[in-house]
């Protein structure tokens, strides 16, 4: 089978007043966000730029208004079946995994709630050695809120003030297990 080879602006054979429009009409890369970072009139500001490093990296999740509602009701009143249902909402949203989700919960509730994260997860797991999150969303919440309760064991144990632990035992692995791969 013969190379194909690649087309180029300098191409004539190509009618580019169509291809133009085509390629124009087809763009949808973050539509609402584009949007707003075209039309912005506004002097740029620290979050301006947050969004625009969010954009490229294609990292800009779509944050429904009742999420942050509902944080914030966790952070006032703190109950594990409201974090489970909070962190099942933040599952559903674009951009968000068990580890990004864990991640805003430890900073809406750090005395409750710790990220999930590779290092950490099998330095506290006697027998694991790596980190598999579950495909399924339940999945992930038992994984999860199992993980915080080992998290919680081991914090007793070695003397370790929770709301820290997730940053003390990435750091402990760091230290004690450089020489060993995380597994992606």
């Amino acid at each position: 089978m013969p190379e194909q080879k690649m087309r180029k602006i300098q191409d004539e054979t190509i009618n580019w007043t169509e291809e133009i429009t085509k390629a124009e009409d087809l763009y949808k890369f973050q539509p609402e966000l584009t949007a707003k970072l075209d039309n912005q009139k506004e002097d740029f500001t620290d979050v301006t730029l947050l969004e625009i490093v969010l954009w490229k990296t294609n990292r800009y999740p779509e944050i429904k208004d009742d999420i942050v509602e509902q944080i914030n009701m966790l952070r006032n009143n703190y109950s594990e079946e409201r974090a489970k249902e909070v962190l099942r909402k933040l599952l559903l949203l674009k951009g968000f995994d068990l580890p990004m989700a864990s991640t805003v919960l430890r900073f809406a509730v750090p005395l409750h709630l710790q990220i999930i994260d590779k290092r950490v997860y099998r330095f506290i797991n006697e027998d694991v050695n790596e980190f598999k999150v579950p495909y399924n969303n339940e999945g992930k919440v038992q994984l999860y809120f199992s993980y915080i309760a080992k998290l919680k064991e081991v914090c007793t144990q070695k003397n370790i003030p929770f709301e820290k632990a997730d940053r003390i035992l990435y750091q402990l692995d760091k230290n004690l297990n450089s020489e060993i791969p995380i597994k992606y």
